[in-house]
């Protein structure tokens, strides 16, 4: 049986990206309808493009192994530390309270408006499973303050997110070929 992230990318495209860093659409917000993984390649070649694509493959798991993403979801939704660290984030996106980092609030044209439970499924906790796979990777700049030993969540959680890590680390070494660019 193939490996999660050689599951999670099969039949995904991968095109140049202006934006900032990457960002994966699917469904009624991809062009075509089919996933899609869009990556600056100013900011992210070689290995790095590669982890990139790994990591936004992630917000494909909801729609490709739901039955990995609905555990890992149930589990964080149970888990009070990691909820409570949820509703702080939401806070400083949504403006009602300062980023701890800088001391400054989210600029009003930048604040997320989206309701809590819909801004958690959709984003953040995508972001929370590549934060802690990849945490404090140097091939990728967003996961520098990332320190999975310093997350706040319990042991569940924690042991969930681990399977994901180990299996992104089972296959970065060599990190298998990702579709070219254009390319499904």
């Amino acid at each position: 049986m193939p490996g999660l992230f050689d599951r999670l990318m099969k039949d995904v495209e991968i095109r140049p990206y202006t934006g900032p860093h990457s960002e994966t659409k699917y469904g009624e917000d991809s062009p075509t309808g089919e996933p899609i993984i869009f990556i600056n390649e100013d900011k992210y070649q070689g290995r790095a493009k590669e982890k990139m694509a790994m990591a936004e493959s992630l917000h494909l798991l909801k729609l490709k192994e739901p039955e990995i993403h609905k555990k890992l979801l149930d589990t964080a939704l149970n888990d009070p530390e990691y909820m409570k660290w949820a509703r702080r984030s939401y806070d400083i996106v949504t403006g009602k309270a300062p980023d701890p980092e800088t001391g400054e609030y989210v600029p009003a044209a930048q604040r997320e408006t989206r309701p809590f439970d819909k801004w958690h499924t959709v984003s953040r906790f995508d972001q929370v499973i590549g934060g802690y796979a990849l945490a404090g990777d140097k091939d990728l700049p967003t996961m520098a303050n990332w320190s999975r030993d310093r997350l706040p969540m319990g042991p569940a959680l924690r042991s969930e997110l681990e399977k994901i890590r180990q299996e992104f680390n089972n296959r970065s070494p060599s990190l298998g070929q990702p579709p070219k660019m254009g390319q499904r």
